[in-house]
């Protein structure tokens, strides 16, 4: 009798594992509709339609998505991977922001769903970021420039329209 109640509990944790699994995989690829995909665990849309990081900021904030958050290194490297097999030569936004040009360096902040998440780790490039009080350097992007590496911008400055990365 106690081998029978083994046997059926090792396969209620085996499928029901399996079915968990499933469901969160078919739950997530149901939130992940055109024109998002999934690039790891996460819901990306990555355009390269060329606007100010404001401008991104606003367009899919009004599709309950943000501009990506690049929580992880795992996270920003498998990003900067996806985008340079896209072949673009274009810079991309992404939603780190500077809130406090006062500090030296800043005090950079992912904005997601109107929280700040402190930065754990800036990956930014050599000399990065490097604005100031005369020249507000305040958003981040990926920069084709240096091997799509990350540097702070401007904003909303039209000339520096760029694509962008969204996340869901």
């Amino acid at each position: 009798m106690l081998n029978m109640f083994a046997v059926a509990f090792s396969l209620f944790v085996l499928y029901g594992d399996v079915m968990i699994a499933w469901s969160h995989a078919k739950r997530h690829s149901d939130e992940c509709r055109y024109p998002f995909r999934i690039i790891g665990e996460t819901c990306y849309f990555i355009s390269k339609e060329k606007v100010t990081i404001d401008q991104a900021f606003a367009l899919f904030l009004r599709r309950g998505a943000y501009l990506a958050n690049l929580e992880t290194l795992e996270e920003a490297m498998l990003l900067k991977y996806e985008i340079q097999q896209m072949k673009t030569g274009i810079n991309f936004n992404v939603g780190g922001r500077n809130i406090n040009r006062y500090i030296p360096g800043g005090d950079w902040r992912w904005i997601q769903n109107g929280k700040m998440i402190k930065m754990k780790y800036k990956a930014f490039g050599t000399n990065q970021p490097d604005g100031s009080n005369a020249g507000p350097q305040d958003c981040m992007l990926f920069y084709a420039g240096e091997r799509y590496i990350l540097h702070d911008t401007f904003c909303d400055h039209p000339s520096w329209r760029s694509g962008y990365v969204c996340e869901k």
